[in-house]
C-alpha cells in the first residue's frame, strides 16, 4: 500500500485502530436506559459511519422520512417535505480514540455539521466482543448503539478536502473506504449569531423560516464505487439519491488529486491516502 498525508493532518495525531476503519451500519440504538421500562429501541433507521485513519463521515435517515421523499431540488418540495428533511443528521470530522483503563473511548470531533453543533460532546465507550462488531455506550447521553462492519469496506482508505479559490481547506470532504465513497459539502450559510447552544435545525427553520433553502443545503451523501461509477444510495439532498455519476479519482503528487465526475470540483487536497496506485475508478 502506498499512504499519502499532510504533516497538520494525521503526521500530529494517531491514526485509529485498524479494526475500527471501514464502514459501519447501525443496527440498534437503545435511548433512555435509565428509563427501564420506557426504553426506546430504534432498529429502522437507516446509518452509515464511514472511517479512515483519522477522517470520519455519518449520515443517518430515519425510515419514516423516506417516503415522502421525491428526487427533486429543496425550491421544488413542499413545506411538509422539507420539515421531514431536518429529521435527518450527518457530520465529517476528525476520529480520536483514547484508551483508557477503563476502555476504548471514541471521540467524533465534528468539523461540519448537517445540524447545529450539539451542547454534548459526541463521545462513546466502545467494546468489541468479536471482530466487525462494536457496541458504543454513550459518555455524556444515555444511549448504546450496536454497529456491524460492512463487507468489502477496508483495504483502502482516502480522504480528500476541497480548496477554494485561494487554496484553502473549503469545509468539502471526500472519503473512500474499500468499495464505499461519502461525499461532504458545508452550507454556505453561517448558523445565526447568538444562536443558543442545543438548538435543532427544526428550531433554526421555524426561527427563521425565509432561510429554510439555505438551512438545508448542506450535502453528506454516501454510496457505492462500482464499474467507474459511484452509486448514491442516500443523501441529505434527495435530488441526488439514486442516481449514478461516472467517477474517476487520479493522485496526481504528495498533496493533490484530481476529481472526474460530474457536478463535482475536479481539484481537491490529499489528507490521506492508503491505496495501491494512483488511480481510483471503482
Amino acid at each position: 500500500m502506498s499512504e499519502s498525508t499532510t504533516p497538520d493532518q494525521l503526521g500530529l495525531l494517531d491514526p485509529v485502530p485498524d479494526d475500527f476503519r471501514g464502514v459501519w451500519q447501525r443496527t440498534l440504538l437503545q435511548t433512555d436506559l435509565s428509563a427501564g421500562e420506557h426504553m426506546v429501541n430504534d432498529s429502522t433507521t437507516w446509518v452509515r459511519w464511514l472511517q479512515t485513519s483519522l477522517w470520519h463521515g455519518h449520515l443517518s435517515v430515519p425510515q419514516h422520512i423516506q417516503h415522502d421523499r421525491p428526487a427533486q431540488p429543496l425550491s421544488a418540495l413542499l413545506p411538509s417535505q422539507l420539515g421531514a428533511l431536518t429529521e435527518q443528521n450527518g457530520f465529517t470530522g476528525i476520529t480520536k480514540i483514547a484508551s483508557l483503563p477503563e476502555g476504548l473511548v471514541c471521540k467524533w470531533l465534528h468539523r461540519v455539521d448537517y445540524q447545529p453543533p450539539s451542547v454534548l460532546p459526541d463521545a462513546g465507550w466502545m467494546l468489541g466482543d468479536r471482530p466487525g462488531h462494536l457496541i458504543e455506550i454513550g459518555v455524556h447521553a444515555e444511549y448504546n448503539a450496536t454497529w456491524e462492519l460492512l463487507p468489502d469496506s477496508t483495504g483502502r482508505f482516502i480522504a480528500l478536502a476541497g480548496v477554494n479559490q485561494r487554496g484553502q481547506d473549503d469545509g468539502s470532504r471526500i472519503m473512500v473506504a474499500g468499495r464505499y465513497l461519502m461525499c461532504v459539502r458545508p452550507r454556505v450559510k453561517r448558523w445565526p449569531r447568538g444562536m443558543t447552544p442545543g438548538y435543532t435545525l427544526t428550531d433554526v427553520m421555524l426561527t427563521y423560516p425565509e432561510l429554510a433553502l439555505a438551512w438545508l443545503d448542506c450535502e453528506v451523501s454516501f454510496g457505492v464505487l462500482t464499474q467507474g461509477h459511484w452509486h448514491i444510495e442516500r443523501s441529505t439532498l434527495p435530488d441526488r439519491e439514486n442516481q449514478q455519476k461516472p467517477f474517476e479519482l487520479q493522485r496526481l503528487g504528495e498533496g493533490r488529486a484530481q476529481l472526474m465526475s460530474p457536478d463535482m470540483p475536479s481539484d481537491w487536497q490529499i489528507l490521506e491516502w492508503t491505496a495501491d496506485g494512483d488511480r481510483i475508478t471503482a
